[in-house]
């Protein structure tokens, strides 16, 4: 039987993550090796995971953010296969096997299934992505098939397994990223191996949380810095994608307009005229939808009237 290691970053969440720890232990059919990379935490963690100590790893490391955590389970993994599972979300007890078995029965390398919030709802586009996929079966697409990048919502990193190989040769998480870490590690697997998909809903976010968790932040600041994560990782795909699917590209495009257009208006709400302005030309274009292109041309044309409002939406 292959070994599966599931990697759990965890900060500050006591209270949460026995429950993803459980949810591993209880996978049906499937070896689990579960490393509790602890990143730092300042409550209880240890505590709450003593009872599952021998029946998991718990490294406690200092305070880097999630991508260093993942990067460090990633190191200490020692499974054919990766997975990941964010410290207040849950998996069905099916989950890994079902995804093992595509990916045994495919060839594939990475896999994804669907996720869904406490109501029981899609967050994902899976099923736009391929309306043909039947529920419960699975399906791989080769990496030229970029249907992946025409809808805004991609899978989630907790409902995915990547090889071991396939994870190492894609240079695992970008530290210098805030977020969409990763986001940006997703697209290069996919492009570089293709992936399947159990058309099924076996991961559980959590959308009602207590507290900020590893990359969580709101101040204008830190949101602007979210932004430009969000634009460089775009931008770093929206280059491979030009010369293999032009309409994959302009979605991508669209996003990254998007993205400038909000960096722009956070920045004049930070009192930043001159970037507010650069990042406003930057967004200026059509393709960018109505909303952007009227908020670019109001950072320009009536820039005092632009920080009043946006200084109020950002600051109170």
């Amino acid at each position: 039987m292959k070994q599966v290691s599931v990697v759990i970053p965890t900060y500050n969440r006591a209270s949460y993550v026995p429950g993803a720890v459980r949810s591993v232990l209880e996978q049906t059919g499937v070896s689990c090796e579960v490393l509790v990379i602890d990143d730092g935490s300042t409550d209880a963690t240890a505590e709450a995971l003593a009872p599952f100590i021998g029946r998991i790893r718990y490294i406690r490391t200092e305070n880097r953010g999630v991508s260093a955590a993942r990067n460090r389970g990633i190191l200490e993994a020692t499974g054919d296969w990766i997975a990941f599972l964010d410290s207040d979300d849950t998996w069905h007890t099916s989950k890994l096997g079902k995804q093992l078995e595509c990916m045994e029965r495919t060839g594939a390398k990475v896999c994804f299934c669907v996720s869904m919030d406490e109501s029981g709802e899609p967050l994902d586009d899976l099923n736009r992505m391929d309306p043909t996929l039947e529920e419960s079966s699975g399906r791989f697409y080769p990496p030229e098939d970029c249907r992946f990048f025409k809808h805004p919502r991609h899978p989630f990193l907790q409902s995915m397994v990547a090889g071991r190989n396939a994870l190492m040769r894609s240079g695992i998480f970008d530290e210098t990223l805030r977020v969409a870490e990763d986001t940006k590690l997703i697209y290069k697997l996919i492009l570089g191996f293709g992936y399947a998909v159990v058309n099924e809903r076996l991961v559980n976010i959590c959308r009602d949380r207590q507290g900020p968790g590893l990359s969580d932040t709101m101040d204008p600041a830190s949101a602007f810095t979210r932004y430009d994560c969000y634009t460089r990782v775009q931008a770093g795909v929206y280059w491979r994608l030009v010369p293999l699917d032009s309409e994959a590209a302009a979605v991508v495009r669209r996003s990254m307009l998007y993205f400038a257009s909000r960096q722009a208006e956070i920045a004049c709400a930070l009192g930043k005229k001159t970037i507010a302005r650069q990042y406003a030309s930057a967004g200026l274009s059509p393709h960018a939808g109505w909303k952007c292109v009227v908020r670019n041309l109001l950072i320009w044309v009536a820039y005092p009237y632009a920080r009043r409002m946006f200084s109020k939406k950002w600051n109170g």
